[in-house]
């Protein structure tokens, strides 16, 4: 890919990859390629840093691998543009070259042949190591020099690649950027009429009709000063696809599944004599139960084998053997999916890998069948009659049976026979990623400062992350850093002591608050005092619409899973004379726009007790439910449970929850907490 400081419609290609080169090659381009369109006489807009002349992509599919060819023209029209001057080139080594063809400066006219003078750079720089990741791949670059505001530069070069694990297939995608700007911009596939390439373009595009060029097969597609795409706003990602043509030569999902199925296969027997078969006979002897086995399974991968991505000579989908990565105690996602399905294997639970998208995949089933639509790959086993998914890059994961819902929507199976992309059902999480309690003592009167214990529950990856910096502290630095923690949260607080632990059985992350805060009544001791509860009101949900010139039968995402409660006690002093406490409150317990929102609210012993939530059901709603959504917003409860001191006859506020009657004596942790309160009811 090349990569060329600041364009202002870039365009971006990715193709598989050809015979290993570290340096870079300077030749004309092949004869394949076409010269770039020509300029357009589209008006630059005020203040613009470069004028884009032509930026132009070709990529050919051929027997001897993909070449994609990239060329471009800009004018620097302001000092902002003189980054345009950091030029790049990066490939993989193991793959293939690049080869740059021309690298000049236009100025007054006149052409200065860069290269006449200075050659690119060669490094290896492993962008990614901070992340764990060592991909191989070699980065040309240079500095032009001289570079001018008012001169036009102009570059080309293409990028050859043959995967030496997929040499024989083709897949990859060409994209003009949403955005609008003049210039010329063309992307252009062509490939040997005698090979079988399937491609599409994305809707917004319009009807492409391929040509005959000799002995070549090619479809273009330009665009001459465009507009911006129109995007669909609120939709779900599958509905903002613009500007996109891929190819592949994968026949199907289930052909694609059928040839990655080896790999992973043959990666994963394990040999004789190898040290795994010590610990698979120990996980053998603690149980015969398969949970408990893919349980201990699952925790040996994650906990003893580090994760370090490896891309280097050829590795981008060709797994590490099992016994290669026991041994240097390392590996990638690839390489922890077929040490844990060999395990599982020979432990009697039924595994397989399958790829999945780490953004979800949303709209996949319209894709062609490419590995460039997945970014990780995991286990899926078979318990009973139940399917879990072992992550073995995760950590944490102490009980499979807790485990929270994938946020994939589409998995490939890799399977002997082939297999064909699965939907997977949205799961909804059974406990809150979030639950802050909050027990605020007033009992000594309401003009004086109240006692405050606070407890903050978290789950989610993040969660176990936090816990890993915290263990990795001083107790002094921890404490310092949950103190900020509980500034962020209740600046009002007084604090006295902050703690917190990981709750292992339960995957969760406990933060814990002691202090004194002021709470804020208005009133007086002659008319009585009132006070909005802390933490026990809802936000009304957020307007679905969208502009009329946009795709009004288009569903709308929402934030899912997301799954957060709020629990309040308010101890209050004994009322005297006539005075009584009285809640003013209103009970919710409704699902609206796929989100279900609860409260339920109790008045026991001069307690008040609140527990609310909001949890999304769904990944998305369609244009109708949004409809109904916007009409309901105008009444959706918004109001804060207001606590009153009253003479007059004591409200009814209804019999008291059940779950929240039992009062302080709730496990906050356990999953049977008041958060979901009853089913929800759709209106």
């Amino acid at each position: 890919m090349i990569a060329r400081g600041m364009v202002a419609l870039a365009l971006v290609s990715a193709a598989p990859a050809m015979a290993a080169e570290k340096n870079v090659r300077y030749a004309k381009p092949g004869n394949w390629v076409l010269p770039p369109p020509a300029p357009t006489s589209g008006a630059t807009p005020s203040g613009a840093a470069v004028r884009v002349v032509y930026s132009d992509i070709q990529t050919r599919a051929s027997e001897q691998g993909d070449e994609v060819y990239t060329s471009w023209r800009m004018k620097l029209l302001t000092a902002d543009a003189l980054a345009v001057g950091n030029i790049s080139a990066t490939w993989n080594p193991a793959a293939g070259g690049a080869t740059v063809h021309h690298l000049n400066i236009i100025r007054d006219g006149k052409v200065i042949n860069v290269l006449s003078g200075t050659r690119f750079a060669v490094v290896q720089r492993e962008a990614n190591l901070e992340s764990a990741a060592l991909d191989g791949q070699l980065t040309a670059t240079l500095q032009v020099p001289g570079l001018q505001v008012g001169d036009e530069l102009e570059f080309a070069a293409t990028v050859r690649s043959k995967d030496p694990t997929l040499g024989d297939h083709h897949f990859g995608f060409s994209m003009l950027s949403p955005l609008g700007n003049p210039g010329a911009y063309r992307m252009r596939l062509s490939w040997p009429s005698t090979v079988p390439i399937h491609w599409q373009a994305s809707p917004d595009m319009g009807p492409i009709v391929p040509q005959a060029e000799g002995d070549l097969t090619s479809i273009s597609y330009e665009l001459r000063d465009p507009d911006a795409s129109l995007m669909t706003e609120g939709a779900p990602a599958r509905y903002n696809i613009r500007r996109l043509i891929e190819y592949s030569n994968f026949a199907s999902w289930k052909d694609m599944s059928t040839q990655l199925w080896p790999l992973f296969d043959q990666a994963a027997l394990i040999g004789a004599a190898s040290p795994l078969r010590q610990e698979i006979a120990r996980i053998a002897a603690q149980s015969n139960d398969p949970m408990g086995r893919a349980q201990a399974a699952l925790q040996l991968v994650q906990d003893k084998l580090r994760y370090v991505y490896v891309g280097l000579g050829g590795g981008n989908y060709r797994p590490a053997t099992v016994d290669e990565s026991w041994s240097r105690r390392f590996g990638d996602c690839k390489a922890k999916t077929v040490l844990l399905m060999a395990l599982l294997r020979e432990l009697g639970v039924p595994a397989e890998a399958v790829l999945v998208n780490s953004n979800g995949g949303d709209g996949l089933d319209a894709r062609l069948a490419s590995p460039m639509m997945f970014d990780h790959v995991l286990v899926r086993a078979r318990i009973g009659d139940q399917s879990y998914w072992l992550d073995g890059t995760r950590q944490g994961d102490r009980d499979i049976a807790r485990q929270r819902p994938v946020p994939y929507r589409w998995v490939l199976p890799l399977r002997q026979e082939g297999a064909g992309l699965e939907a997977v059902a949205a799961g909804v999480p059974r406990q809150p990623d979030l639950v802050e309690y909050i027990d605020i003592d007033q009992r000594a009167g309401i003009d004086k400062p109240a006692k405050i214990v606070a407890r903050n529950i978290l789950r989610g990856d993040e969660t176990y992350q936090l816990r890993v910096q915290l263990a990795g502290m001083t107790a002094q630095d921890a404490d310092r850093a949950v103190q900020t923690y509980w500034r962020q949260q209740a600046g009002w607080v007084d604090v006295d002591k902050v703690g917190w632990r990981y709750d292992e059985a339960h995957a969760a992350l406990v933060l814990t608050l002691e202090g004194t805060g002021r709470t804020e009544w208005k009133g007086s001791d002659e008319d009585g005092w009132s006070h909005y509860l802390f933490g026990a009101g809802f936000y009304a949900p957020d307007n679905r619409k969208r502009p009329r010139d946009q795709d009004q039968t288009a569903p709308y995402a929402i934030n899912f899973p997301r799954f957060r409660c709020y629990a309040t006690v308010l101890r209050l002093p004994r009322p005297t004379g006539d005075w009584h406490w009285n809640v003013a409150g209103k009970r919710v317990n409704r699902t609206l726009g796929g989100v279900a929102y609860w409260r339920g609210i109790s008045l026991i012993d001069n307690v008040v007790r609140s527990v609310q939530s909001s949890h999304s059901l769904v990944p998305e709603i369609s244009a109708a439910e949004a409809n109904i959504l916007n009409a309901a917003i105008p009444d959706f409860n918004t109001s804060m449970t207001r606590v009153d001191q009253d003479s007059s006859l004591q409200a009814d506020v209804g019999r008291p929850e059940p779950m929240l009657a039992k009062g302080d004596e709730i496990d906050w942790l356990d999953d049977a907490t008041p958060c979901d309160g009853p089913p929800p009811v759709t209106p």
